[in-house]
């Protein structure tokens, strides 16, 4: 394998655990064409696609996007290996991950009805947790956080995220053994930031978060 796609391959891998809600258990589970907390990877997963009651030809439409979407992130991600500042490369790929889910999200929109849609937002706010959920600019919006919960919230994300990209050093040479406490030690990172981002709110905002969220959705 080349150096190129040797750093292709970390990248991607990287960006994708950053949105897992949880770690081998969700690889296992995760749709096809993408991480389960993007528009795609939850468009792509049969278990959403059933629970949208997604026709054949929305199916094939996912499908294809996500086809695209792929094609465009190799070409994108090709470029990260010339940055060689950790924090510019992580805030590059976080940027390029927004972009996607940006495209993705307008496709799906023209595509699905309102209450679909609605339902689409409810389930990808569980699966990416509370960490990066409350932090998110509609949610902040909503739950009428304050600026300095903002500020918090904002710090505790940054921190997690620093803490999954740097446990991922060296996961190209890893046995599968080792991948699997990996992926243990990220659900550990990620539970415990969900739950001190939870603590963050108020008991009204707790609740309000959790109405967001909407019905129970399980994979």
């Amino acid at each position: 394998m080349t150096r190129v796609r040797s750093f292709l391959l970390l990248s991607l891998t990287i960006l994708l655990a950053t949105a897992l809600v949880s770690t081998a258990e969700a690889q296992s589970r995760r749709g096809r064409g993408g991480m389960r907390g993007s528009f795609i990877g939850l468009l792509s997963n049969e278990a959403v696609q059933k629970e949208l009651q997604l026709t054949d030809d929305q199916i094939a439409k996912v499908k294809e996007q996500g086809e695209k979407l792929r094609s465009e992130m190799r070409e994108q991600y090709g470029k990260l290996r010339d940055i060689q500042d950790s924090d510019k490369r992580r805030a590059k790929m976080t940027e390029l991950r927004e972009q996607s889910d940006e495209k993705v999200r307008n496709a799906a929109s023209e595509m699905l009805s309102r209450e679909k849609m609605i339902r689409l937002y409810q389930i990808r706010l569980q699966v990416r947790g509370a960490v990066f959920g409350v932090n998110h600019r509609f949610v902040a919006g909503r739950l009428e956080l304050t600026d300095e919960q903002k500020i918090k919230a904002a710090e505790l994300e940054e921190a997690t995220q620093k803490k999954v990209y740097g446990s991922f050093s060296g996961m190209r040479d890893m046995s599968d053994q080792q991948r699997r406490e990996l992926f243990e030690k990220m659900r550990k990172i990620r539970t415990d930031a969900d739950a001190k981002a939870v603590e963050l709110l108020t008991a009204e905002q707790k609740e309000a978060y959790k109405k967001l969220q909407g019905e129970k959705f399980e994979f």
